[in-house]
């Protein structure tokens, strides 16, 4: 009987020392199986579906804003000094752009088909830490609040955005077309065709 035991013991420890081998040493590939991996357009639906926002281009601007604004009694402008204020702002921002995944249609082994939208933008973000407020005056009937800053940082941001629309969308586009097309033909696509709708 105790040599029984013994036997169950020493079985015991050796599984969890192998067990812990296996797992120290990860030797788990040693008894692990291995298996062929397809090329169809499920898998390669699932990679791009999981962009869905493809963010192909970035923006960094900087833009200094001048504000003046004196308060006027009818026709008369009243003196600076009591109904006029002037600031000076600098700040750094950045725009993403890109295309939205619309679908993937697998003509051939050889062809497939990407369906993006047009270019568009995803994003205008201010970095906070690069605001600077330099020669603020006000006058004692017109004051600066933060709101002020913070409002004439966003109609700056918002022309920024309207004067390079056309640039950023096309640049969005092109990157897309690009990027899209070489991460297809390392998979062996031969002919890859991008649609924007």
């Amino acid at each position: 009987m105790a040599g029984y035991i013994k036997k169950i013991s020493i079985f015991i420890v050796l599984i969890l020392i192998l067990s812990f081998m296996l797992i120290l040493f990860n030797m788990r590939d040693l008894v692990s199986f291995s298996h062929q991996e397809e090329k169809n357009s499920t898998i390669i639906t699932e990679k791009i579906e999981k962009l869905s926002n493809l963010a192909t281009v970035k923006y960094n601007y900087q833009e200094i804003v001048d504000y003046s604004d004196i308060i006027k009694f009818g026709e008369i402008k009243l003196p600076f000094s009591i109904g006029g204020k002037k600031i000076l702002i600098t700040y750094r921002a950045y725009v993403n752009g890109g295309c939205q995944f619309i679908k993937l249609e697998e003509v051939s082994e050889e062809h497939i088909k990407v369906y993006l939208s047009k270019g568009q933008i995803f994003d205008n973000v201010l970095v906070l830490d690069s605001v600077n407020v330099y020669d603020m005056q006000q006058g004692i009937f017109n004051k600066f609040n933060i709101e002020d800053n913070i409002a004439l940082i966003n109609e700056d941001m918002q022309k920024y955005i309207e004067a390079n629309k056309e640039e950023i969308i096309s640049s969005a586009e092109n990157n897309a077309e690009e990027l899209l097309k070489s991460f297809l033909q390392t998979l062996g696509y031969i002919k890859v065709e991008i649609v924007f709708q």
